[in-house]
């Protein structure tokens, strides 16, 4: 494919276009494109696109800009790419600067801030800056995490799933169904509805991957599905570009919860074209065993290209080997006047800075997805009633009140007592034993060096350290998470590592940092279930552990919900209850307390102190190590910088300096009292 000419500047994203003939009228222009107005009246806006060799890509980024040129009329708009497709950012920002520009706002017209935002965008700039040294550059953000991505992806996701079975368009709310097609419905060229698949040619469209014929020969009772059901075995497939930056994976994870939040959609996987996991077969095939029977796979690009055609075909690949599967690939997401519009804000905060109010008199002070319409309402300053009126509303008020105080007191039913997670057996020798540990990553960082450490049965022990101290590494040793390169790790009497790991495993309990990381299965209870289900234990007797373990965390009456539905103390403490589940006999929390509220933390010291269970606590908690674990490890550097007493070692603030755990403002721990002679 030949990589088209570079055209000028008044030709890309022109007016004229028949794709920007309904936009509006259109502004009066001078002979080079540009507004007729004066140089420097406002700041020019440079669209940079990252390209591609698809000569679609670049007919789209033209559409994309003839929407911002009628959003901004009076202000002078170029587009260029970073790479592969003409005209150039450089040339597209020297055409700005002929044209009299002297302060130019360059927007990236990408989903997030991956490589080309962080790097080539600043580099853009910086060249322009050496060739243009009287003109003003700036650099505005990437599109990111905007309610009209959603909106757009929404539209996608919806469009491919009202594809797979009739029904499913139905389930849709009235305010987002598309209108019903009278042939095979197929998603049309992004930005615009469902319509029949006639009307468009094929390509990038929803391409339903069962035949009409298989859909005609469903069973009545399939077909008379309930909405509830529909959504339950529905599931969005939202596959990103895939970075080695965390931040543009992070974020595409963060959309992909925010598009699952109260859409109707089912559940909503995040997945990566490349260089990131799951890749698009893994995130099918974890959809299709938490139950969905229906997919629709959303290329989550601004434009066309190689890799929407790559998830198109993986998806049809992996559709074809899986015949109880209805799969969609809807289309990318493509010039659309929402996006455009993204552009237009993203240029406007670089200039005037980003718009927020006095959050002390307002509801919500910036946009967030599902509460657009809040934004700037009035918080009711109106005293609240003293006293409701009338018996009917006193009994439903006093009713109201028991129930809140039921919730309040839910958390603390069971906690502190032992029954789900059984005394260990009584084994010779420590519990954890490490000689001489080291670990080296591969790029060089030196995490452990030569870390020695017992722990007694029964003890609770705090690990202790700053960032990067090797606490973590250290945890993930007592369950054979890493390879050994020096030193010996024992377990319970077994070596952490070789024929005996898998007992090993089986013996300690890991709670991860962040809950989501062990919440799998569709319920708390399901997920509870799953280690006992896996060491091959009766029904029976898993049901009982489950039971058992939800009381203790104070989760029985949450066992049927959704764990994305609970708060993050409710999934921390249902993560608990899925290692205690499996009766451990080593307990290791990897930063219980991190992102808790008082009393979610409360919850869970009352819990982990309520267990006859050896405990390692990771942490840099100093208060959460003075009231959990009597003994306390300071890790620095990879090595054991002291060992002790937990308020010996904190009554030290020499020490805890010299090695970054200042203890918090206004805490005071007195040394411990010398018993008396």
């Amino acid at each position: 494919m030949t990589v088209p000419e570079r055209p000028p500047v008044d030709r890309v994203g022109s007016p004229s276009s028949p794709e920007a003939s309904n936009l509006g009228p259109e502004p009066n222009r001078s002979s080079r494109g540009g507004p007729d107005r004066k140089a420097g009246e406002r700041p020019a806006l440079l669209v940079i696109g990252h390209g591609s060799r698809d000569a679609g890509a670049g007919a789209e980024l033209e559409r994309l800009v003839a929407m911002v040129r009628v959003l901004v009329p009076g202000t002078a708009v170029g587009a260029g790419c970073l790479e592969l497709a003409e005209p150039h950012v450089d040339a597209a920002l020297d055409d700005l600067v002929a044209g009299g520009a002297t302060d130019i706002v360059a927007v990236p017209a990408v989903l997030f801030g991956a490589g080309h935002l962080k790097d080539d965008g600043p580099a853009v700039l910086g060249r322009g800056r050496r060739r243009h040294p009287g003109v003003r550059f700036r650099l505005a953000r990437d599109l990111g995490i905007h309610p009209g991505v959603l909106a757009v992806a929404e539209d996608r996701a919806r469009t491919a799933l009202a594809a797979t079975t009739p029904s499913a368009a139905a389930a849709a709310p009235a305010s987002s169904r598309p209108p019903a097609p009278t042939g095979p419905v197929r998603s049309g060229p992004p930005g615009t509805v469902a319509a029949p698949a006639a009307q468009h040619p094929p390509g990038r469209q929803a391409d339903l991957l069962t035949s009409e014929s298989e859909a005609a020969g469903r069973p009545a009772r399939l077909v008379a599905r309930s909405a509830e059901e529909e959504v339950d075995q529905a599931a969005v497939v939202l596959v990103g570009r895939g970075s080695t930056d965390p931040d543009a994976c992070a974020d595409l994870v963060k959309l992909a919860r925010l598009l699952e939040d109260g859409r109707g959609l089912g559940s909503v996987v995040a997945a990566f074209a490349g260089m990131s996991q799951p890749d698009v077969e893994g995130a099918l095939e974890r959809c299709r065993r938490l139950g969905a029977r229906r997919i629709a796979v959303v290329p989550l690009f601004l434009f066309a290209g190689v890799l929407v055609d790559r998830v198109g075909d993986r998806a049809r690949r992996w559709a074809a080997e899986h015949g109880d599967v209805e799969v969609a690939v809807a289309g990318h997401l493509g010039p659309d006047l929402r996006l455009a519009e993204i552009v237009v804000e993203r240029h406007r905060e670089a200039t005037s800075g980003d718009v927020r109010m006095n959050c002390d008199l307002c509801v919500y002070r910036v946009r967030l997805p599902g509460f657009e319409e809040k934004v700037g309402t009035p918080l009711s300053l109106a005293p609240p009633e003293r006293s409701a009126r009338g018996w009917r509303a006193r009994r439903a008020a006093n009713q109201i009140a028991e129930r809140a105080a039921v919730r309040r007191e839910r958390p603390r039913r069971g906690l502190g007592r032992r029954a789900g997670a059984p005394t260990a057996p009584a084994r010779p020798g420590p519990a954890v034993e490490v000689v001489g540990l080291s670990h080296t990553f591969p790029d060089g960082t030196r995490a452990l060096a030569g870390v020695d450490l017992v722990v007694e049965g029964g003890q609770r022990v705090a690990i202790l350290g700053p960032n990067g101290s090797g606490k973590t590494t250290l945890a993930l040793h007592l369950i054979g998470a890493l390879d050994r390169q020096a030193g010996t790790v024992t377990v319970t009497g077994l070596d952490a590592g070789g024929a005996t790991l898998a007992e090993v495993r089986r013996r300690v309990g890991f709670v991860f940092q962040d809950p989501d990381d062990q919440l799998l299965l569709p319920t708390v209870a399901a997920d509870v279930a799953f280690g006992p289900s896996n060491l091959g234990l009766a029904a029976d007797e898993v049901t009982a552990r489950v039971a058992a373990a939800l009381h203790v965390v104070g989760l029985t009456d949450l066992a049927a919900r959704a764990p994305q539905h609970l708060s993050l103390g409710e999934r921390r403490r249902a993560a608990l209850a899925g290692v205690l589940a499996v009766h451990p006999e080593l307990l290791v929390l990897d930063e219980p307390s991190a992102n808790l509220d008082p009393a979610a933390r409360r919850d869970l010291v009352d819990i982990v102190r309520g267990l006859d269970v050896t405990t390692v606590v990771v942490t840099h908690d100093l208060s959460l190590a003075l009231e959990l674990c009597p003994r306390a490890v300071v890790l620095d550097q990879g090595v054991v910088a002291a060992d002790g007493p937990t308020r010996l070692l904190l009554s030290n603030p020499g020490l805890m300096a010299a090695h970054g755990l200042d203890l918090p403002y206004g805490m005071v721990i007195p040394p411990p009292h010398d018993p008396p002679h």
